[in-house]
């Protein structure tokens, strides 16, 4: 498992894709984070694209961490997924 800081190096753009692709970008938010409010989205009402491009911008509206095995996805913490794949090797 390799770990990546995203305050150290961005997710790619097509890496973020994948999880919007799956989860929707409005799905990849932590609306209840305090980048979220600090931002003031609580009180706007955005669409997919530029809720995926304001993630891409700023990783810390992003509901963490995201998790990728091969093709399986998770977001937040979802052990019962983890385990899933684990059990699956």
């Amino acid at each position: 498992m390799i770990f990546v800081d995203l305050a150290q190096r961005p997710i790619a753009r097509g890496e973020l894709q994948r999880f919007s692709q799956k989860f929707g970008a409005l799905g990849m938010l932590d609306q209840t984070g305090k980048a979220f409010a600090d931002a003031g989205l609580g009180y706007m009402r955005l669409d997919e694209s530029d809720a995926f491009e304001r993630a891409l911008a700023n990783p810390r509206l992003l509901r963490l961490p995201l998790a990728r095995a091969g093709v399986r996805l998770s977001i937040g913490v979802d052990e019962t997924a983890w385990r899933d794949w684990v059990n699956a090797k």
